[in-house]
Parts: C-alpha cells; sequence; structure tokens
C-alpha cells in the first residue's frame, strides 16, 4: 500500500515470513501466512529527511503523521481478521479424508497382509512363474490381478481360466483351441484362451484340477512358448505371463501322482501364499465394513454400521470360507434384516466355542486293548474331529494342534492307500 502526500512518500508493507516446507498436518492456507505483527513502513530516503523536517515546522505534518498512525492501526487489525478467517477457511478444507487401506483390490493392512503386498511388488515386474497357494475364497484371484496390474505387460490382456469349472474333455479346446472340424461340433476354428492371453498374463486358477494328460501339453506349452490347437497341423506363438493357483498342498499333489512333478518345478518358481482372513485380526472388520456399505446400497436397505457385538461374534469366527463366507453371511443378514445398526443376532453365526468341543481319543471299546497301526488310530481322530466340528477342517486342526495341510496330506495319503475306503467330507 502507497501513501502519498506532496513530497512525502510511504510504503506499507505486510510482513509475511520466507517461504517453508510445511510439516505434517499443517494446512497450506495456514494463518502464520500472514503475520500477526504490525504492519512495516518504508520510507524512501527523501521523504524521511521531509518527515523529521515536518516534526518541527508543520503542523500539517504532525495531522498527517496522526493520520498515517490511524491507518497503521487499521490495517494490522484488518491484517488480524484477515489472518483469522484463512486460518479458520484453512481448518474447514483441510479436513482429513478417510482412505481404504490395502493394495490392488485387497482391503487391510495386517501384519500378514503387508507381507503379501511388499511381495507382490517385489515379483510383479518379473516375469518368471508364480504360484499362489491359499484357502478357497481367500482372494488368490485378486492377488493374480494385483500381479499383473504392476506388471510390464499391464496394458496386455488379463485371461482367467478356472480349470475346475470346465469339463475336461472341453478343457484342452477351451485352453489351446480347435480348428474347423477337429471334432463333432466344431462349425469354425477357435482360439484358445492362451492364444487370447498373448502380450498379457494367463491366470490357471485350481490348476491341479488338469488331468494329467492335459498337464503334459501345458509342459509343453511353458517350455516352448507354441501352443498346438486340437486338430492342426501348426503350432501358434504366444508370449505371456503365468499365474497358476489352487486351494490345495501342490507337494502332497505330487506326491499322490495327482501332479506332474516337472510340471511343478516348472510352475512353482515364485511361490505366494494368501493368508486365510482368520489370521488377518482387524482386516475383517475393515472388509465388513465396506462390504456393509455397498451391499446395504443395493439391496435399498439403511444399514450403516456393526454393533460392537456383532464386531466381536465376526472377530471370534474363524471364517473356514474366508472372504466369501463373510460376504454372503453380511448379504443373508440384510436381505433379512431391517434397521441402521446390523446386530449380532442378525449375522446369524454359529457359536465361537463350537470349535472347542472335546474330542475322544479313545481308539478301543472296553477293557481290553487292541493294537493297530499307527495310521489307523491317527485316521480315527482325525475323522472324529472333522465329524465334531461338522466337517471344518482349520477346526478340527486347532483341536487336534496341528497344521490343517498335515490334514490334506494324510486324508490323500489315506486315499491313495485305500480307495475303496472315502473319507469323511
Amino acid at each position: 500500500m502507497i501513501i502519498s502526500h506532496k513530497s512525502l512518500t510511504s510504503i506499507w508493507v505486510l510482513d509475511k515470513p520466507p517461504r517453508r516446507t510445511l510439516n505434517a498436518g499443517e494446512s497450506r492456507l495456514s494463518g502464520e501466512a500472514v503475520t500477526r505483527s504490525s504492519p512495516t513502513m518504508i520510507l524512501s530516503q527523501p521523504a524521511h529527511t521531509k518527515r523529521r523536517q515536518c516534526r518541527k515546522t508543520s503542523s500539517k505534518g504532525t495531522t498527517l503523521m496522526t493520520a498515517l498512525k490511524a491507518h497503521q492501526a487499521a490495517s494490522s487489525a484488518t491484517a488480524l481478521n484477515l489472518a483469522d478467517d484463512i486460518s479458520t477457511t484453512s481448518r474447514v478444507r483441510e479436513l482429513p479424508v478417510k482412505r481404504p487401506r490395502g493394495f490392488g483390490e485387497f482391503i487391510g493392512d495386517s501384519s500378514a497382509m503387508q507381507t503379501l503386498y511388499r511381495t507382490l511388488i517385489q515379483v510383479a515386474h518379473s516375469d518368471a512363474p508364480i504360484f499362489i497357494t491359499g484357502e478357497s475364497g481367500s482372494g488368490k484371484e485378486l492377488c493374480a490381478t494385483a500381479i499383473h496390474r504392476h506388471s510390464p505387460v499391464r496394458d496386455g490382456p488379463f485371461i482367467a481360466v478356472n480349470c475346475a469349472a470346465i469339463p475336461a474333455e472341453l478343457l484342452e479346446s477351451q485352453l489351446f483351441g480347435h480348428v474347423r472340424g477337429a471334432f463333432t461340433g466344431a462349425v469354425s476354428t477357435q482360439q484358445g484362451l492362451a492364444v487370447a492371453a498373448d502380450g498379457g498374463t494367463l491366470f490357471l486358477d485350481e490348476i491341479a484340477e488338469l488331468p494329467l494328460p492335459l498337464q503334459s501339453k501345458l509342459l509343453r506349452f511353458l517350455q516352448t512358448g507354441q501352443v498346438m490347437p486340437v486338430g492342426a497341423t501348426r503350432t501358434v506363438e504366444v508370449n505371456c505371463r503365468i499365474v497358476c493357483a489352487t486351494h490345495q498342498n501342490p507337494r502332497v499333489l505330487v506326491d499322490t501322482h495327482r501332479f506332474r512333478e516337472d510340471l511343478f518345478y516348472r510352475l512353482h518358481v515364485i511361490p505366494l501364499k494368501v493368508p486365510p482372513l482368520r489370521e488377518r485380526g482387524q482386516d475383517i472388520l475393515e472388509i465388513a465394513t465396506g462390504l456393509l456399505g455397498r451391499m446395504a446400497g443395493h439391496e435399498g436397505k439403511r444399514f450403516t454400521r456393526l454393533s460392537v457385538c456383532a464386531e466381536r461374534q465376526l472377530l471370534a469366527h474363524d471364517w473356514p470360507g474366508n472372504v466369501r463366507e463373510l460376504e454372503n453371511t453380511l448379504r443373508r443378514a440384510i436381505i433379512l434384516n431391517d434397521g441402521e445398526v446390523l446386530t449380532a443376532d442378525m449375522l446369524d453365526l454359529p457359536s465361537s466355542t463350537a470349535h472347542r468341543t472335546p474330542v475322544s481319543h479313545n481308539v478301543s471299546e472296553g477293557n481290553e486293548t487292541t493294537l493297530r497301526p499307527l495310521w489307523m488310530v491317527e485316521r480315527e481322530a482325525i475323522e472324529s474331529a472333522i465329524s465334531a466340528c461338522d466337517g471344518s477342517i482349520p477346526r478340527a486342526a486347532a483341536i487336534l494342534e496341528i497344521a490343517p495341510s498335515t490334514i490334506y496330506r494324510k486324508r490323500l495319503s489315506w486315499l491313495a492307500m485305500h480307495p475303496e475306503e472315502p473319507t469323511s467330507h
């Protein structure tokens, strides 16, 4: 602001601190941007000299200085009001926005998931095959999708094939394609899903369900980068990233001759394990809250939050079906009930103490001791535990203090030894 009176010229400047880096949590429009100290008056040298003369000889100078002081006080008040207005506006604009924590389409920041996120980032930029393991419903396809989206072939196609959902007699044609007339019903040539994934990622979900003859053809494709459509005489070049997954223990499958060992080592370059939902702690509530809002809106319901008891019940449940089971549980509760708060009784989950039911380990009746092979004793104890837990292998494993994979492995070995004696399901 410049004030001019004849030869007297004054320049008033609001002091402003130099630009600096903002600290965490500090507003960009801070009240510090306009100082609360009084404005500074800068006088040019000729005007300063005239000012001294005015003080001594001119009453007009005294009057002018009085006016300048009054203007200085008014300017200071204006500066303070401006600073308060800016600070208030800043506080309104800088309210923190809560964002969902996660990676890709995953939600949650538990230690188990943080380990998975770090591994995903490390392996995404490689073109090596990735073998994902995890229980059903734990998010293996989300894992494969995240790998593709962070890989060098992110702009290419992502083709997912559920090997368990396609009949064995059609799987080869679906995967590698066929030519016209190759079989009854082949009225036109069709490229396979492997060819469709050229330049991108081919995700083979439930790869353990591939028939052994098709496993050998998949191995050849991995070794040569070429596919042979059914009925064709020429191969087709394909360059794609291979990601596969299974909910079973692949080493047990190899040991029981259900999966080719050479194919296993070709695919099992980078192993990834998706943690089950029960090992993700508070992630359960974060996922449930997100699902509740989305599903309630879809169903036209008013639910906005979970009750404290409902949260405790969600955390206590072991979720053998993982995220898929959680999603179905919430959907059922939302459809069958109404209100703003979803309570524990609406969830209709089994008691969290069900898996603590004691299991009898007696292997013989009466007082007479009967000696039997150890595997029979183990089998009886394991099957009794599974039966007591309503078929839940994770619960049975917790009772027996062994890993669920141990139960899967032993049951497969028993089935191989005695296929005529099916195990309970």
